[in-house]
Order: C-alpha cells, then sequence, then structure tokens
C-alpha cells in the first residue's frame, strides 16, 4: 500500500530512486520529496543562446557549446595535479582546468559533444575557465538512465537548471527527478504567504515560485522565482525572531541588585587594564541582570577579544549574591579549558567551579551532581552533558552558552532548565565567530547585542602569508626557527586521509612525513576528529604543556584551542576553507606576547575566485571585514546553527545581497503581528502554517 503523497514523502517512493540513489541523495541532505524540491539549482545553462566560442571576452558569464579537441593532466610542484580540457567549435577553441579532480578526466573523451558554462578569463593569450560547469551531451555516463533520457525535453533549448551533485548521480537524472517531483506533487504546495503580502510586494504564488525556481521558462521567472522564495526564507525568520523577543520580554527573572565585592576584586586583581569594548558590554549585561526581565543577549567579539572575562564578570555578579551559573561549551577540549582558566581566577575569590563532561567518571560525576544539587557549586562550567534530565543547578541564575552556533537554538533554550526556581534564569550566549550586522539582525532578532570590537592592548597582530609554488620549504624553515626559540606550531589540513580522486594534503599522510622529515628532532603529534575523546584531551594537554612541539590537526582545533606559546601556523590548500573558518584557525596563534605567524599553502594553479578569497584573508586581519566578504562570496549558509535542531536555515536568501529584501520583512513581519499578534485570523493561519513547516515545532505559539 502506497502512502499519502505530501512534502515529508520518502524520496524512495519516487520511481528511478532504488536503494543506490537513495544513499547517494541521502550525502545531498535530501531525504523527503520536500528535501528534493528545496535542493535548488546552483545556476543554470542558458540553452536559448550559446555564444561562439570566437566571440568571447574575458570577464564574461557564457554557456558554449563544442567537442572535446583535446585532454591531459600534469602535476603541480606542491604535489597536486592540474587537468586541462580543450574545447572547440568552428570559430575558435576555450580550455577548461581543473585542480585536483583526476576522476573528471575519464568523460572527456575526444570528439564527444559538450556544453560548459562559467566565468572567462584569460592566461598566457589564451581563454580559459575554471572549474567549469558541464555537462556531456552525447554517450552519457551510465548514472544517466531511461528516465533522464525521458525528460529530453528538460536539457535542451531552454534556461536548464544545474544542481550540485554527488556521486553516483548525474544532472540528466536529477532534473528528471525534480520533474516527477513537481508534476506527482502538484497542488501540495499550499501557499504559506497572505494574499495582501503577495499583492503589496508583488510576489508570485508559491507553487509557481517553486516550479520556476528548477525550470524557469525564461530569466524573467527565475529572478521573480528566487525574491519569492528568498522573501519567505527571511520573512518567517522575521516572524519568529519576533514571536521570541516578545516571549523573551514576558518572562520575569530573578532580580539582582545587591552585589557584593567579587567583581570588583576580580577586575583589581588583573594584571591588565579591561578594554573599553569589555567595559561597555559589560555595563549593558550586568543592566539586564538588575532589570528584572528574563536576559536573552549575544555576546559577540572577535577571537581573543576577552568575551570569557566579560562572562566571569556576569557570572560572579550572579554568584556574589547567592546564586549559581553555568557555562556550556560545544566541544569536551574547550569546556574543560573553560573550566581550567575559570578555575585559576575563582580560585583565589573562594568560588568553586568544576567541569562536567561526556568523559567524566561515573563517580566524579555523580559527586559533581550531588554538590551541584547541594548548592555547593557556584559555577559549573561543562559540554552538552549540563543539559542532561539528572543536572539540577537549584538556584541557576544565568546560563552562559559559548560558541552558541554550535547548539542552536533548542539547546540554547535548554541550557536553562537545570534551575529550581519559579523564576527564569536569565542566558547570556557568546560567540567568536563576527557575524556582519545584515546577518545578526535577521538571525539573532529575539537576542539583545553586546560587541566586544577591539583587542587587549597588549595583543600583537599575527602576519599572514599566502605561499604558492615553491616556498614550502622556506616555510618549514621558518617553523624550525621558531621551535629552536622555544615556540610551538600548528600544521593544519583540510582532511584526515587521503581521498581517491582528490590531491588533498591528508593529516594522517603528511604527520608521518612531518615527524620523520622535516621536524625529526621535535616531538610531532596528530589531532583529528576521528580520535576518542580522551585520546584527543590527552595530545591537547600535552600541547599546551609544551610538551608537544607541533601539532598536526584538523580543523578540529577551530574553536578555543587557547595555547600561548604556539606562534605559527601552516594551513594547507587554504582554498578549501571559509575565510571565517580560516580567521578562527589563525586566532589559534599569537595569543601571548610575540605575536606570529600564518603561512597559507596554496597551489600555484588556484582557481581566480579562490586565488582572489584566499588573498583577501592574507590582507585582513579583521574578523567582521571578513565575515562580510565571507557573506558576499559565499552567502550565509548553515549560520544560524538551527539545522541540527530541525531548521533548513538559508537556502537561497542572502541578508547582505537582499539588504532591502530584509528590511521590507522585517516591516511586514512586526506589522502582521501587530494587528494579530496570535496568528488567530484565517490570513495568520496561513503564517502559522508556514512557521512550522519552515522550523518544524520549537516556536513560542500556542495550539488552537
Amino acid at each position: 500500500m502506497k502512502p499519502d503523497f505530501n512534502l515529508d514523502t520518502p524520496v524512495q517512493f519516487l520511481k528511478t530512486v532504488g536503494p543506490a540513489r537513495m544513499r547517494a541523495l541521502a550525502r545531498l541532505d535530501i531525504h523527503t520529496v520536500g528535501d528534493l524540491l528545496a535542493h535548488y539549482p546552483r545556476r543554470y545553462f542558458d540553452r536559448t543562446s550559446t555564444v561562439p566560442i570566437g566571440r568571447i571576452l574575458p570577464g564574461q558569464d557564457v554557456t558554449i557549446q563544442g567537442e572535446v579537441l583535446t585532454s591531459g593532466e600534469r602535476r603541480t610542484r606542491r604535489g597536486g595535479s592540474l587537468q586541462t580540457v580543450g574545447i572547440g567549435d568552428d570559430t575558435g577553441v576555450m580550455f577548461c582546468i581543473w585542480f585536483n579532480q583526476s576522476y573528471l578526466m575519464k568523460q572527456f573523451r575526444s570528439g564527444r559533444k559538450v556544453m560548459v558554462s562559467g566565468t572567462v578569463t584569460a592566461r598566457n593569450g589564451k581563454k580559459q575557465i575554471a572549474h567549469p560547469d558541464f555537462e556531456i551531451l552525447e554517450n552519457p555516463s551510465d548514472d544517466e538512465d531511461a528516465a533522464g533520457k525521458a525528460g529530453a525535453g528538460l536539457h535542451t533549448g531552454r534556461m536548464v537548471p544545474v544542481y550540485g551533485l554527488s556521486a553516483g548521480i548525474g544532472q540528466h537524472w536529477l532534473r528528471a527527478l525534480v520533474d516527477q517531483a513537481l508534476g506527482r506533487f502538484s497542488g501540495l504546495l499550499s501557499e504559506i504567504l497572505p494574499a495582501t503580502l503577495r499583492t503589496e510586494r508583488g510576489l508570485v504564488g508559491r507553487e509557481q515560485a517553486v516550479r520556476e525556481i528548477h525550470f524557469p521558462p525564461r530569466k524573467a521567472a527565475q529572478e521573480a522565482a528566487l525574491r519569492r522564495l528568498a522573501y519567505d526564507e527571511i520573512f518567517f525568520i522575521q516572524v519568529l525572531m519576533a514571536l521570541r523577543r516578545e516571549a523573551h520580554g514576558s518572562q520575569a527573572a530573578v532580580a539582582l541588585d545587591k552585589p557584593g565585592d567579587l567583581t570588583a576584586r576580580l577586575v583589581h586583581g588583573l594584571p591588565f587594564e579591561l578594554t573599553s569594548a569589555q567595559r561597555r558590554a559589560s555595563a549593558e549585561i550586568l543592566a539586564d541582570l538588575r532589570s528584572g526581565r528574563a536576559m536573552h543577549r549575544l555576546l559577540q567579539g572577535d577571537v581573543g577579544s576577552g568575551k570569557t572575562l566579560v562572562a566571569l564578570i556576569a557570572a560572579l555578579f550572579v554568584i556574589e549574591q547567592g546564586y549559581q551559573a553555568l557555562l556550556m561549551a560545544p566541544t569536551e577540549v574547550l569546556a574543560v579549558q573553560h573550566g581550567r582558566t575559570l578555575r585559576q581566577l575563582c580560585e583565589p575569590l573562594g568560588i568553586a567551579v568544576e567541569t562536567l563532561t561526556g568523559s567524566t567518571p561515573a563517580a566524579e560525576r555523580k559527586a559533581i551532581l550531588d554538590s551541584a544539587a547541594a548548592g555547593e557549586i557556584d559555577l559549573l562550567v561543562g559540554t552538552h552533558a549540563l543539559i542532561q534530565q539528572d543536572v539540577r543547578i537549584p538556584r541557576l541564575a544565568l546560563s552562559i552558552v559559548d560558541e552558541q552556533h554550535r547548539f542552536g537554538v533548542r539547546q540554547r533554550g535548554k541550557s536553562t532548565e537545570a534551575a529550581e526556581t519559579d523564576l527564569q534564569a536569565h542566558v547570556l550566549v557568546m560567540s567568536a565567530t563576527p557575524i556582519p550586522r545584515s546577518l545578526a539582525l535577521t538571525l539573532y532578532g529575539d537576542l539583545d547585542l553586546s560587541l566586544i570590537d577591539e583587542l587587549p592592548a597588549h595583543r600583537k597582530p599575527v602576519v599572514t602569508e599566502l605561499v604558492q609554488g615553491d616556498g614550502e620549504q622556506q616555510v618549514w624553515q621558518a617553523c624550525r626557527r621558531e621551535l629552536a626559540a622555544g615556540r610551538q606550531i600548528f600544521v593544519i589540513h583540510p582532511v584526515i586521509d587521503e581521498t581517491e580522486g582528490h590531491d588533498l594534503k591528508a593529516a594522517t599522510v603528511e604527520f608521518e612525513k612531518l615527524e620523520r622529515e622535516v621536524f625529526p628532532d621535535a616531538r610531532v603529534a596528530l589531532l583529528h576528529g576521528r580520535m576518542k575523546g580522551p585520546q584527543k584531551d590527552e595530545t591537547m594537554a600535552a600541547f599546551s604543556s609544551g610538551e608537544i612541539q607541533v601539532l598536526v590537526a584538523t580543523t578540529v582545533v577551530e574553536v578555543g584551542i587557547d595555547v600561548p606559546n604556539a606562534t605559527g601556523m601552516v594551513i594547507h590548500n587554504p582554498e578549501r576553507f571559509g575565510l571565517a573558518q580560516l580567521h578562527q584557525l589563525r586566532g589559534r596563534i599569537g595569543r601571548g606576547d610575540q605575536g606570529g605567524t600564518c603561512w597559507l599553502l596554496a597551489d600555484r594553479y588556484l582557481a581566480e575566485d579562490s586565488y582572489r578569497r584566499i588573498r583577501f584573508f592574507s590582507e585582513h586581519t579583521d574578523g567582521f571585514a571578513l565575515a562580510e566578504e565571507d557573506l558576499r562570496q559565499r552567502g550565509p549558509g548553515d549560520a544560524w546553527g538551527v539545522r541540527q535542531s530541525g531548521s533548513p536555515g538559508f537556502r537561497l536568501a542572502n541578508p547582505l545581497r537582499d539588504a532591502e529584501l530584509v528590511r521590507l520583512c522585517r516591516q511586514d513581519a512586526r506589522k502582521w503581528l501587530e494587528s494579530d499578534p496570535g496568528l488567530r485570523s484565517a490570513e495568520g493561519e496561513r503564517i502559522r502554517r508556514g512557521l512550522q513547516e519552515s522550523f518544524r515545532g520549537f516556536l513560542p505559539l500556542q495550539s488552537g
């Protein structure tokens, strides 16, 4: 018996989706028909008009059609590979190049007809496109089965969608599958916007938008579909944030207005002065704690700006009035580090600090839980272990969530559930991932924002050097000089193991080479995400103590690792990382008073856009400038950090590009909620349905 078809129907119930293809779709995070329809094209081939190669100029974004004339690859000096394919028509020749993608070569046999799309550049007098989208027009590969061929009208003579793919899936087949879903589910995409809003903003209907984002009859239709779907994403986030903010505003909390002297003793005992930004942020937080209303505040600050100290000042303000606080971190390494740092600061003040993680031995865990429940622990630090049902912190008045984007909205909210008072605990969430203001206003509209926008005076800048071609040996020489001076080095790799078809530097392989050949006189260790928790903790502890001089790692060290003696970092294949991620990695060095150097080891033949992005990073140290550029180039992705909590995040909207649309959506959301606060009207029910569909239930709404 077949199920009732709806957007939650598993994709396996569509024709041509067998077990192998179902697994391939799952790698693209496509599990249901709704997921499939939300797997939007990343670009389009405009097959209504291709451009003769001879008429193409550098800088143009074009689609060409031609025949494979030549194909080949060669090794680069840094051990990577460069693939080149020559494509010709009656007017000229275009060269397509890829880096480290040997597996593509088997598709470009001489004489095959192909279509290629991308941005044209010129190098040594030759026109070329780096990493283009392409499609083989003759003799398609085995994954283009009868289903794909049956939908031949989807692939020619129109604007043709180009999707992100996974191994085992081809463009023809995926287009046919999307077309099948659109046909079978016609009418199920019910409207979720009030008619008055659609009319006022000139938006096309939802079903039309979904169909025409995939198969637009013309460019104007694609643009109208994009605007409508981007409006939906931004509008429903604005409604959700407004509802959450309203719910926060109605929560009574512990009023804290009789401080002792703990905060003053902490500040006066520091060997340095607080920055003006730290003082400003502390004043904003303390004002919230005195207000009698529940604080929900985001504390943003660049890497090394001193957020943890500001959070500790807030915690001491709570503790000195007889209450308790907790600090939740996303990883055990970071939680243990926070616990160690805070204990050192708090012990002279007589404040009890304990750390609880998933690796805490059972007997020790029970003792800590009993002490917390008895009110004997003032500040409890930990990981997700703090939001288990058996954790009781009866006089909890402040919950601090570090690197909040790693948790998401649901887990952030659960951090206050250990309290046993009738009043809501205050919530302070922190992020060292700079978020452009345009994005912060969209994603964190339920939170007040405090910003630490300056670094401590004693921090020296980190120099970043982009190294291409033959400079790797000079980098290792510089690293050996740092080691000789008693400093420590990080070496970062994008992957753990070598992967067939990808010539990326792998941590496990390079670790052996570095240990044996490059740093034979130093102790070199390996750290990556597949290691067991205790093994990771032991390795990090040895690096922190200086027992290990060179740490070869993946991005497991991206957040919160604090080793002041580390002054050098080598990042292989930097083009594989986002700018924000690179900035987080770079923030692991130069945390003492010696400064530091970050070397980016990149292939000489980087694609033009990758080169521009990495060059921008090497020339900028301001995290907010980098975040703005990342948002401009790559879009917000999962910046909200709630995908693990049931939200799709942004797929089409970009708050930087769509700043005007953000303004309109915020205005529309507030106006609608003022006239229909509970979303009880018939049109309000549409919005309620859209919220439930978009965010799957973590809403401050009452049913009925």
